[in-house]
């Protein structure tokens, strides 16, 4: 042991020094190197590697729920409105498109006898709606009305539309395209407008099945139940995305 005031010896100095200046050097470095960065950047761009299908794929996934949900609320507020209005409702579709339509259903019997709010042809031959009038009665808006046509989110498209043919969808049918499908008729080629769907005014509907799927070949269904009208969604088995057209979507027609 050194005595006070005695110089420590050089070997001790040294040490000291030393362990000072390491001590000195850990404190003030707060930098990286270059070697560090390059690697950081390496693991980054492994992980989006990973990550981007991924990512790619749930937000088809929701694109295709999304569409499924957005058609069965646009069922579900046409049935409301033909059974408010005494009026059917038809949906159609472009099949392998993106583009559907729902309007009132102008059959033979239609006339301006129609509740407040049904959409008619009148003696022109223009589609106008009715409205309430002095009275009580009911009488033509002088306003014309078209159809609206409405769009899958981008990359979804109308792979099937299936129906059940009964009496009222056959005079549909029939009305719209002159002929009735029958067992083992081919299925609508890609373009064509789908089969009507109809929903009544007593609240039930054409028995349907409407399958949307997304460029991967996920499907999502669309259910009608004829009798009670009841809509529901499900997901149903995948498909081989190539057996899916991609073609340019076309406007069904508004109405007969």
């Amino acid at each position: 042991m050194f005595t006070k005031g005695k110089p420590l010896p050089r070997s001790a100095r040294f040490s000291k020094r030393l362990r000072f200046l390491s001590m000195s050097h850990t404190r003030l470095r707060h930098g990286v190197t270059l070697i560090e960065i390059l690697l950081v950047l390496a693991i980054l761009v492994a992980l989006a590697g990973i990550a981007a299908p991924t990512f790619e794929s749930m937000i088809s996934s929701r694109r295709l729920r999304n569409s499924a949900e957005r058609l069965a609320n646009d069922l579900m507020e046409a049935r409301v409105e033909a059974m408010k209005n005494g009026q059917a409702q038809v949906f159609k579709a472009t099949i392998n498109g993106r583009e559907y339509s729902i309007d009132a259903w102008l059959g033979t019997y239609d006339d301006i006898d129609a509740s407040a709010g049904a959409t008619v042809q009148d003696a022109t031959g223009a589609i106008v709606e009715t409205e309430a009038a002095a009275g009580g009665g009911v009488a033509t808006s002088a306003e014309s009305t078209e159809s609206t046509v409405k769009e899958l989110e981008t990359g979804i498209q109308f792979a099937s539309v299936d129906t059940l043919i009964d009496t009222r969808s056959a005079a549909a049918i029939q009305t719209e395209t002159g002929n009735v499908p029958v067992a083992g008729a081919a299925a609508p080629v890609a373009g064509s407008e789908s089969n009507p769907i109809l929903l009544y005014p007593d609240g039930s509907s054409t028995t349907a099945q409407i399958i949307l799927a997304d460029e991967k070949g996920r499907q999502m269904v669309v259910q009608l139940r004829g009798v009670t009208g009841q809509i529901s969604v499900y997901q149903t088995t995948s498909v081989d995305p190539s057996t899916l057209p991609t073609i340019e979507a076309s406007s069904p027609s508004g109405g007969p």
